[in-house]
């Protein structure tokens, strides 16, 4: 079993924007093969498959921003897991975060999550709050894949 991590492209670099994915979980992929492309505020970057192996789990939606050091996925063999990823990525996610600041003042009006019309709908049929999708993957705009992304996640 082997975990994909991003890595660290530059010196400077804090967090990367998972563009989107080319492989989806279920699909064999060879080492070296791009799983998905990565944007930084200066580049375009391909992640490669560290190894050969099933694509077993994705653990960031399309155009999820993460630190770099997150576990966006796993290869291996059908049926394997890796049940410290998820306590690993929310360590991760606490460090990359900081320290929770004093709660904001009321405002009048919820901060608004962006989502396209077809998403908030799709959102609405199944009672999930949007809310919970964007602080559960990070995306800025909430669209169908991260959506489905996120159904699929839940239990």
């Amino acid at each position: 079993m082997t975990r994909i991590i991003i890595p660290q492209l530059d010196v400077n670099l804090v967090d990367v924007t998972v563009t989107r994915w080319r492989k989806q979980p279920g699909e064999r992929v060879e080492a070296g093969e791009s799983l998905a492309e990565l944007t930084t505020d200066k580049a375009v970057y391909e992640l490669e498959a560290p190894a050969a192996g099933t694509l077993l789990a994705v653990y960031a939606a399309d155009k999820s921003v993460v630190p770099t050091g997150f576990i966006v996925g796993l290869l291996g063999d059908p049926g394997e897991e890796d049940p410290a990823i998820a306590a690993a990525n929310e360590a991760l996610m606490t460090a990359y975060r900081g320290p929770a600041a004093a709660p904001a003042p009321a405002r009048d009006r919820p901060a608004r999550v962006r989502a396209t019309p077809r998403v908030r709908r799709i959102a609405q049929e199944k009672g999930v709050d949007l809310a919970q999708v964007q602080a559960a993957t990070g995306a800025e705009i909430i669209d169908e894949a991260v959506l489905e992304t996120y159904l699929a996640s839940r239990p």
